[in-house]
Parts: C-alpha cells; structure tokens; sequence
C-alpha cells in the first residue's frame, strides 16, 4: 500500500487544475504504465551488475476519476500556492542537492572505473590516458566541491531549514548535461574494442570448451579472464546497455529543458557583485591614467620601463 503524490502547477486550463494531493497506489481508477524493466530482462548480475539493482521504473500514471479524501488534498484551486512551493520552500533546492550527491558519487565511480581499466589495458602510465584519466578527476572534483559549497554556503531561514546555496546547486545543474555524455565517451575511448570482445553470458564460463578458450584468450597481463570480463561488464552497462542510455538521458534532462536549466543559473548568479569588481576596476582609470590614486608612479615605472626596452 503505497501513496502516490500529484501536482499539477502548469499554466491553461483554467482554475481547475492547480492542485496538490496523494492517493493510494490501488486506488480505484489509478492505473499505472511501465516501460519495460531492464532488470527483468537482464540475464544475470555479472553480466548487468547495474541494471539488476539501480533501475528505476519509469511509469505514465493516469488519474481516471479517482478519489482522493479530503485529508490528502494539500492544494486546491489555487495557482499562486502551487507554484509557491517550489519557489519559495527550499523543497527545489533540496531535492535537487540530493541529486547531485548521487550525481557526484556516480562520477567518482565513473573516475575509479576508467583508472582501473587503463591500469588493466597497461595503459594507465602513457601521457595521452593520464590526461583523460585526469579530465575525467577534475569533473568529479568540481562536482564534489559544488556540492560541499551547498553546504559551505547555505542560507538558515525563519524556520531553522537550511537551503543549499543557490548559484552553486544550478551551476552543477547548468553542467551536468554537457559533460555528463563527454565523461561517458572519454570511458568508451578508454574501453577501446575490448567491449565488444565480450561473451554473451556469464554462462559461456560454465561450458567446457567455451569457458577454456575464454580463460586463454580473452585476458590481460594480471588479470584472469573473468576479472577482465567483470570490469568490462560493469562498463557497458554504465556506458553502453539499455540502462545505461537511459541515464545518460536522464542526467541531460532531469533537471528541465538545458536552455531553462541555465535561465535559472542566469537568475540566481550574483550579478551585481560581479558587476561591482567590473564597475570597481573601470573606475580606477581613465584614457589620462589611474583616476584613484592607487597606482600612482606605478604608470611611470612602465613608460619608463618600455623606453629602456625601445
């Protein structure tokens, strides 16, 4: 028995619906349509070590004149409200800072699995994959660093609630959806042709004559064929499988459209401070020189310099 939550906040259709409330999952007329599980098609954990435990079904429900009591209905009739939530509770703040520690924790996974794969492929010493190696660590850092400056920069309200600070929760948004798929190609790039020299199933091993000619052929120097193989799995299905195309969609689009995503970055950045530093530097100087004061003789040691050098 599990409750499931509606909003409805979107402009047209008069003052019908702006609503918020929550019903039962087997509420009468509640029907809900799932895309096809990749968990249940997966053939075994080794062969789609993530599919077969982070999938998240992603579902139309339909509300076909269904019931919902009083007591679950939080917003009624009223637009200002509905949109009010997300704009002025940290509930879009928050939800969203959640998301980027998931997302950092995926990107540090992302890091630790491309350095183990170019130190199985002998390749983690040649000066071109440490500079992808170290383009992927410097993602994972700026992330993780946007997140702890959430945390560094937070706002306590009225109430004691903490909002994650603002500019830096929409920069990792604003980001995330050009770099994630980079990330993801600089892997493949890693990975090379050694993700399609895979077996089909972790099955082949439990075969005779298969299993043999896998354990000789299909290795790498310190590594067992089945080592190599399980690595090179957990990257597809982190780059290349059903589950993994559909994160990369995800982490692009969970956030919005990008164009609105970085609207909202536009809103939140601290432009006036930054058009104090510009407003601060223009003003010291004018076509005559310094106008402030503070860099007196400082002109005349150039000019002077500069005639030395002619």
């Amino acid at each position: 028995f599990r409750w499931r939550w509606v909003s409805v906040p979107r402009e047209g259709g008069g003052d019908d619906c702006p609503i918020l409330g929550a019903g039962p999952v087997n509420a009468p007329g509640l029907k809900v349509y799932s895309r096809r599980s990749y968990a249940a098609a997966a053939s075994s954990m080794f062969d789609y070590p993530l599919a077969t435990r982070f999938d998240e079904t992603d579902s139309l429900i339909v509300f076909d004149d269904v019931f919902v009591p009083w007591e679950r209905v939080f917003i009624y009739r009223n637009r200002q409200v509905t949109a009010d939530q997300w704009n002025k509770t940290p509930a879009h703040l928050l939800g969203n800072n959640q998301a980027q520690v998931r997302f950092s924790v995926k990107l540090d996974l992302l890091a630790g699995l491309a350095m183990r794969i170019a130190e199985m492929n002998g390749s983690a010493k040649f000066p071109p994959v440490r500079g992808t190696l170290g383009e992927i660590a410097a993602h994972a850092a700026m992330v993780s660093g946007l997140v702890a400056a959430q945390e560094q920069n937070c706002e306590i309200d009225d109430f004691g609630v903490a909002w994650p600070g603002r500019a830096e929760c929409f920069a990792v948004q604003t980001l995330q959806s050009q770099f994630y798929p980079k990330l993801l190609q600089l892997l493949r790039d890693l990975c090379g042709g050694g993700l399609i020299q895979l077996p089909s199933s972790a099955r082949d091993y439990d075969h005779p004559e298969a299993g043999a000619d896998l354990r000789r052929y299909v290795q790498s120097p310190g590594w067992e064929s089945e080592q190599r193989v399980k690595l090179l799995k957990l990257a597809w299905d982190l780059i290349g499988s059903e589950f993994a195309g559909r994160h990369e969609q995800y982490e692009m689009f969970y956030a919005g459209a990008p164009f609105l995503v970085r609207s909202r970055m536009a809103q939140v950045y601290d432009f006036r401070r930054a058009g104090g530093l510009l407003d601060s530097l223009m003003s010291g100087y004018d076509r005559n020189g310094p106008t402030d004061g503070r860099l007196d003789g400082q002109v005349e040691k150039v000019e002077a310099a500069e005639t030395v050098d002619a």
